[in-house]
């Protein structure tokens, strides 16, 4: 009797064992079963480390951007359009983090979680196949304004969150790709996507968190005058200008991009308001793109006073900006003051429920929306000039964001179209470019007449 009792209690503790062995299987299997399909010696997808079996990858019309051919990867038979839009498709190798390759792995080798491999199922195989919402015409055009400097253009469509051009560079031909590390200064940043993964000194494109937060809490700040010689004094610093413009208002120091102004507005509004503009702009988190995660630009003037506070207003300080997140930010102020988050992956029939669905996020009330939205549309027509962006509609900012070390500035400009029939949210940055109006406007202007077009 007492050995059976003993049996008896082996048997369940076996019994125990196996089931919490296969409930520890089925976990490991949901949360690791994708890594170990895409492992490279997977010999039913991969050939010496490399991918030989994949769908096709398309732009918004139709153009292939990538394909598998008998186990070859090919790209666009256009060499300008395969190296803008590398960043999008990845390499062969798959270098770049954020490209299609590496992020959408799963779609494009045919797998998922419940049919296995379904590539190899004939009935299923058009499932591995991907449409971007990039147009690759578009980004061609921003990768030639581009000309050689390193920076990123990104346009997105604001109400339905498409991304419509996305690029990096530097950048190369993907299907001939150079000898990086033979050239590091020439690659440097190479597998970097810039929009998604770069924080840059924000410069005065910040100055519309700030004014965003003056509309709201600063009594009359519409009509108040700001006194502008050129220089501040705050406490023992000094806030400079580029020039001296005498009385302006937050519209007009907004326009001129006036230090001075923005200084005594910053103090006026506190570290705290500011810090809460500048969450509400989305600095300090990331945004994430059917998958894929942006860098988090960064704002912190918790116990910040004086003139590093006038500085933070200003865009400058210790202040970083994500590229894609801003872009974002500027679609919220034309979208009445709600952001939706841009997207890469377009209307796929089955998937449509997933790769559709729009986010969206409350980040400035409808009257301080159009209120930012007046001037930045007052910029372009007392500033920026509006027969360098005719018939645009164009709201914008620039940015010229100082960032030591003897280097010239990153050039910025930023902001929206105000058109129903092309409603389009923009940035472009380029590193160490100098003025943003003299060197990132224009390429703004390009991309975006092209787009319209």
């Amino acid at each position: 009797m007492k050995l059976l009792s003993t049996r008896t209690a082996l048997v369940l503790i076996y019994s125990l064992l196996l089931v919490l062995g296969l409930v520890a299987f089925t976990v490991k299997y949901f949360n690791n079963a994708s890594a170990w399909v895409q492992y490279p010696t997977n010999r039913h997808l991969y050939a010496n480390g490399k991918l030989h079996s994949s769908g096709t990858i398309y732009d918004c019309s139709g153009s292939i951007l990538m394909q598998m051919v008998d186990g070859t990867t090919e790209f666009n038979k256009d060499k300008t359009v395969r190296t803008a839009v590398m960043h999008a498709t990845g390499d062969v190798n798959s270098n770049v983090a954020t490209g299609a390759q590496a992020v959408f792995r799963d779609r494009l080798t045919g797998w998922d979680i419940i049919n296995g491999a379904y590539r190899f199922n004939n009935k299923l195989s058009s499932r591995s196949d991907l449409t971007l919402t990039l147009d690759a015409d578009l980004c061609a055009t921003a990768y030639k304004e581009l000309d050689g400097r390193r920076g990123t253009v990104g346009v997105y469509n604001y109400k339905t969150g498409e991304i419509l051009c996305m690029v990096s560079t530097p950048s190369f031909d993907p299907e001939n790709p150079p000898d990086v590390e033979a050239n590091p200064e020439k690659y440097e940043g190479v597998y970097i996507n810039r929009l998604f993964s770069s924080a840059y000194t924000p410069g005065s494109v910040f100055k519309l968190a700030t004014a965003a937060a003056a509309i709201d809490h600063l009594n009359n700040v519409e009509n108040n005058l700001y006194h502008c010689d050129g220089k501040l004094q705050i406490g023992g610093d000094m806030v400079t200008c580029p020039s001296a413009h005498g009385e302006v208002t937050i519209e007009q120091a907004l326009a001129n991009s006036c230090n001075t102004a923005f200084a005594q507005i910053t103090l006026d509004l506190g570290a705290d308001r500011l810090q809460k503009y500048a969450d509400l702009a989305g600095f300090n988190s990331r945004l994430e793109v059917d998958g894929i995660k942006t860098a988090i630009g960064k704002v912190n003037v918790a116990d910040v006073e004086g003139a590093d506070l006038a500085w933070a207003g200003i865009g400058q300080y210790t202040n970083t900006a994500n590229p894609l997140n801003f872009m974002a930010y500027m679609g919220a102020i034309a979208n009445d003051g709600v952001r939706i988050t841009p997207r890469i992956l377009a209307d796929q029939g089955i998937f449509s429920f997933i790769t559709t669905s729009v986010e969206k996020k409350r980040v400035l009330s409808a009257e301080t929306a159009e209120k930012l939205g007046k001037m930045m549309r007052n910029n372009t027509i007392s500033t920026y000039g509006e027969g360098n962006f005719r018939g645009l509609e164009l709201c914008a900012k620039t940015g010229t964001a100082e960032v030591g070390g003897g280097k010239q500035p990153h050039a910025w400009f930023a902001g929206y179209l105000d058109r129903e029939d092309f409603p389009l949210a923009f940035v472009v940055i380029i590193e160490n470019g100098g003025s943003g109006s003299r060197a990132a406007a224009p390429v703004a202007a390009k991309v975006l007449q092209a787009a319209v077009r």
